[in-house]
């Protein structure tokens, strides 16, 4: 069970739909979410800028704690409505520190890309993929398009043999329990070294079923020249899944975390909520 959800609050276009999803697994794990807003802001990016006059930031300044009030009622008359209890946070720092930090705090961090040019996420590049490598604790990123009514009913996790994937696998244990479906998608797979190490067919079934979540459908895929992140996107529309699982693979430069090509492709054109793991 889920007992503690950090929600990423910002002033952007999903912000509402991070919160109601984070309220919508509240009410079903009995959880309690706590709202992250980076205080910085965008003026913020600006205070140490000498070019820019005292004035111009004296109405950055402002701008920035109009939105921040906004976005604050916003988060706690949802959240009342919704009968979940809910703290309201604003650190002070880089947004991805700060929420890379609260996440720990949490069993879960709820975040989403964001797409209005005047938000934090917007201006800090790969804000999502750096909180993701850096937090220790799963990310579930929410589309910001379409509709879904459950997140957690029917999931597909991505099995690959490597670390990140089992770490995700362990974090994805409140939602393995609760799920109805579950399905297993391996792509790519190296036959001769799965049969060099001893390994069955029905290993990581059988692995599933001991834990006590429902018996996997095991799927094996080649991506061939249609890329991993677009087969695992296509088997969870197949499927109708309602939550993709997977780790996140990837690399530091210069306070940026660069991701691997299926997380990049996930990130970009999902549909469904996506928890990630590193």
């Amino acid at each position: 069970m889920l007992g503690r959800i950090a929600i990423h609050l910002s002033n952007d276009d999903a912000c509402t739909r991070r919160i109601d999803a984070g309220l919508q697994l509240a009410k079903e794990h009995g959880a309690e979410v706590i709202g992250v807003y980076p205080a910085d802001g965008v003026a913020g990016h600006y205070y140490d800028e000498s070019i820019i006059p005292q004035d111009i930031r004296k109405v950055l300044r402002n701008r920035r704690d109009e939105f921040r009030e906004i976005v604050r009622t916003k988060f706690l008359e949802r959240a009342a409505s919704a009968g979940v209890k809910a703290e309201w946070r604003a650190p002070k720092g880089e947004a991805d520190e700060v929420l890379a930090l609260h996440a720990r705090y949490c069993d879960l961090l709820v975040m989403s890309k964001a797409e209005r040019v005047d938000s934090v996420a917007s201006i800090i590049p790969n804000l999502p993929e750096s909180v993701v490598m850096a937090a220790g604790r799963p990310v579930l990123m929410i589309p910001n398009a379409g509709s879904f009514e459950t997140i957690g009913r029917r999931v597909l996790y991505c099995w690959d043999q490597r670390r990140e994937a089992a770490r995700a696998f362990t974090d994805a244990t409140p939602f393995f329990k609760r799920c109805e479906e579950l399905a297993v998608l391996e792509i790519d797979r190296d036959e001769r070294a799965f049969q060099d190490n001893d390994l069955h067919e029905d290993d990581f079934i059988n692995f599933c079923v001991s834990q006590g979540y429902p018996k996997p459908k095991h799927l094996v895929k080649n991506s061939d020249d249609i890329g991993v992140g677009n087969i695992i996107l296509n088997t969870a529309s197949d499927l109708g899944s309602d939550l993709i699982v997977m780790g996140a693979y990837g690399h530091s430069r210069m306070r940026q975390w660069v991701m691997g090509g299926a997380s990049r492709t996930l990130l970009s054109s999902m549909t469904v909520p996506v928890l990630l793991a590193h």
